[in-house]
């Protein structure tokens, strides 16, 4: 997505308040205080406000450098539905899965510092964490296009997307009962590809705000009449794509952006994971790159890290697309609500994303 799509800038960062609320949480590692230089806010993303921030600590009698990232909650809606009541603030819900992924998964997290639910410290929810270095394949410019994905081998390529689908299905096998994330289902409701589909077509037709879009009105058409039979309920990581994944090599070093997660099929996961690769690849005009699997490889990876057959591939990855279209209706709300960009704006149906759901459905299910 393009810059405009980053989070505005963070002159109202209270740094001696975040500096004492870290000796705080820092306090039983021998952390007597906290010094924070100005932060830098990462390149990528459009949902949640980053920081990067680096410091001197004293600890044990001696002067240390670290460095946080800092995710504060945005003053607008979320670019998510709330999948519960219990998931209404996107770093809340986003710390719980950190945490729960820390302490019942091997998946690499980054350090949790600490949450802080109220407003008092930097005017509202934030979680800190410390900073994991990786090679991060970025969308602006497409990492398929230019920068180190481009550059690289065709084995570190397709080395890298089996393991993106590896560790999406090692996502989707944890207990997410046992980890905490049970209320991430409301009372009365059943974790199926039926309610997502509920939860999005709502989302989207709120979003849209009466504005037409024919290509995600024609989408929710044929997803609903052909909705597939429900795998187990898995947690789904919401957002799982090469860019949420810190590389080193070939390796994923650190998981990040928890903030669409929910309980649904895993296959959930899979639909997202092979419509945003068809959205850099075919709708926005990139080649595929020599080492790059195939659909077919992906599936076939992760039906083998799984364990098991994914069930209605084609309809998810329609689903997928379908939920990045409602996205970026969020976002362009957003950004008319910031004043960055005129009420009226038809940038919803631009980037690709609209030109994704429409090559998908001119498709037959291949799978």
């Amino acid at each position: 997505m393009p810059d405009l799509f980053r989070s505005p800038p963070d002159d109202d960062l209270d740094l001696r308040a975040l500096e004492a609320w870290l000796v705080d949480r820092l306090a039983d590692d021998g952390v007597d205080a906290v010094r924070l230089a100005a932060p830098d806010r990462p390149e990528g993303g459009y949902s949640g406000d980053t920081l990067i921030l680096p410091a001197v600590l004293l600890r044990d009698g001696w002067e240390v450098e670290e460095t946080f990232v800092v995710r504060r909650e945005p003053p607008e809606p979320a670019i998510y539905p709330a999948q519960s009541p219990a998931a209404t603030v996107e770093v809340g819900l986003q710390w719980r899965v950190l945490r729960s992924l820390q302490d019942h998964s091997d998946l690499p997290v980054a350090p949790p510092i600490g949450f802080e639910p109220g407003v008092d410290v930097l005017g509202g929810p934030f979680f800190v964490t410390g900073f994991v270095a990786g090679d991060i394949p970025r969308e602006d410019p497409a990492y398929v296009a230019e920068g180190f994905y481009a550059e690289a081998t065709p084995e570190r390529r397709r080395a890298m997307n089996e393991a993106a689908v590896r560790t999406i299905a090692t996502v989707n096998r944890v207990d997410w009962m046992a980890a905490g994330l049970g209320d991430l289902v409301p009372e009365g409701f059943q974790p199926t590809n039926l309610r997502q589909l509920d939860l999005w077509e709502e989302f989207a037709s709120v979003e849209l705000r009466g504005r037409p879009h024919p290509i995600l009105t024609e989408g929710w058409r044929k997803l609903r009449a052909d909705v597939p039979s429900d795998g187990p309920p898995a947690l789904c990581w919401g957002d799982c794509r090469l860019g949420n994944i810190f590389w080193e090599d070939a390796t994923p070093v650190c998981l990040t952006d928890f903030e669409g997660v929910a309980i649904a099929p895993a296959e959930f996961d899979l639909g997202w994971f092979l419509s945003f690769d068809r959205w850099i690849h075919e709708a926005c005009g990139n080649p595929r790159l020599d080492g790059e699997p195939t659909r077919e490889d992906l599936v076939g990876l992760y039906a083998e890290a799984l364990g098991r057959r994914p069930e209605g591939v084609w309809w998810q990855e329609v689903f997928g697309a379908a939920r990045y279209c409602a996205i970026v209706v969020r976002v362009v709300n957003r950004l008319e609500e910031r004043g960055a960009l005129p009420t009226g704006s038809d940038l919803y149906l631009a980037g690709g994303v609209t030109e994704c759901l429409r090559m998908l459905l001119d498709e037959q299910d291949p799978y």
